[in-house]
């Protein structure tokens, strides 16, 4: 089946949701990326359907050091690998000029030996795996199919023992040092995907640790109040037409991520939130928030979280607490735009511009283009 990575297109899916959708019911994986980044590994390889994985079984892969991957990414790598020993990673480090290694595939087996081949344009970045516009094909293989592939990949490794070599390598780790990727590289090179999420420089080299995470007057945004739930306010209730109409979440499917990622007060970001789209039977649909973790609800007034989508399923957001300077004018804001109920939590779905009166005064500026 072919898939469109787009967020523009209704129908959107994303490489990264096709991979932990296969990865949840295998008990082998292999893969190969041209290029990773510490973000595309961390919401990848720390999620839990991995992790359940390598409970039962194992991944192997192979990524390339030419472009994009630094000594970050290899040290995140590192790490999954020294606690989960069933992940095992190699650096195709090679010296062959004009010549980029650039593959971006995995395939998994399952229990019944069958399996499923995942390829295509994206690669182990946040933008592969989510933010880019890209094409994939999940493909489902029979039992010999599966032999057969393993058996192709075994003997490419064999033939490529030359150039795999382990992450610690200084060969490799010298490479790593050399991908440095600057925001005053204006014009990209074709077969050069900017990933600039978590790469370590020089001080004087131009760096964001927010690229992609970034909104403009047309994003949709979201404002809504958010209940107590008992004494657990930390896992955030939405309505299902908020849950499905602006989250992109589709009840029943625990295969999809929705990456958040919240705006500290200083309007530093924190870490990359990855949370399954959760629906219970008592049709409450809802996501964790770390922002509001070791926070008490409040005795007057209720958190309003402000939502910003950036792409399908992917959202930076604000909590502001009833003592928050801009709280009166939000609420104020909401009272005048809400045509529900009364008895029921305020939730309003615009665009940025609509309230960028509001958001400018805010930490969401910081990061508005």
């Amino acid at each position: 089946m072919l898939y469109i990575q787009d967020f523009s297109f209704s129908q959107t899916y994303s490489t990264h949701e096709a991979l932990i959708k296969s990865c949840s019911y295998s008990i082998q994986g292999y893969g190969a990326y041209a290029f990773a980044s510490k973000s595309g590994v961390d919401i990848l390889f720390n999620d839990k359907e991995f992790d359940a994985l390598l409970e039962r079984g194992t991944y192997s892969m192979v990524v390339g050091v030419d472009e994009i991957t630094n000594i970050n990414c290899l040290d995140l790598l590192c790490e999954i690998k020294n606690t989960k020993p069933n992940f095992n990673v190699r650096a195709f480090c090679h010296n062959n000029k004009g010549s980029l290694f650039h593959p971006k595939v995995s395939f998994f087996r399952d229990e019944k030996e069958k399996g499923s081949l995942i390829i295509g344009s994206g690669n182990l970045t946040l933008g592969g795996l989510r933010k880019n516009r890209e094409a994939f094909a999940v493909i489902k293989l029979s039992d010999e199919e599966i032999m057969r592939m393993e058996d192709y990949w075994q003997a490419w490794l064999h033939e490529s023992s030359d150039n795999l070599k382990e992450i610690e390598d200084e060969e490799v780790i010298a490479k790593a040092r050399e991908n440095i990727v600057t925001r005053k590289l204006q014009k990209k090179q074709p077969e050069i995907e900017q990933e600039l999420d978590d790469v370590e420089a020089p001080e004087e080299v131009e760096i964001s640790i927010a690229e992609g995470w970034h909104y403009t007057d047309d994003s949709k945004v979201l404002l809504a109040e958010i209940p107590r739930s008992g004494d657990r306010w930390k896992q955030a209730n939405f309505d299902i037409g908020t849950f499905q109409t602006f989250f992109g979440a589709t009840p029943g499917d625990n295969s999809q991520r929705v990456l958040l990622r919240s705006l500290n007060d200083d309007t530093s970001l924190s870490p990359i939130e990855v949370r399954p789209s959760v629906s219970v039977k008592s049709q409450n649909y809802r996501f964790e928030l770390d922002a509001a973790s070791g926070l008490l609800y409040p005795e007057n007034g209720k958190p309003i979280g402000i939502f910003i989508q950036l792409t399908t399923r992917m959202f930076l957001y604000h909590l502001f607490m009833p003592n928050h300077a801009l709280y009166p004018e939000i609420t104020d804001w909401m009272a005048a735009n809400w045509t529900g109920r009364v008895d029921r939590m305020k939730r309003i779905v615009t665009t940025v511009g609509n309230v960028d009166d509001i958001l400018s005064k805010s930490v969401f500026q910081h990061y508005k283009t």
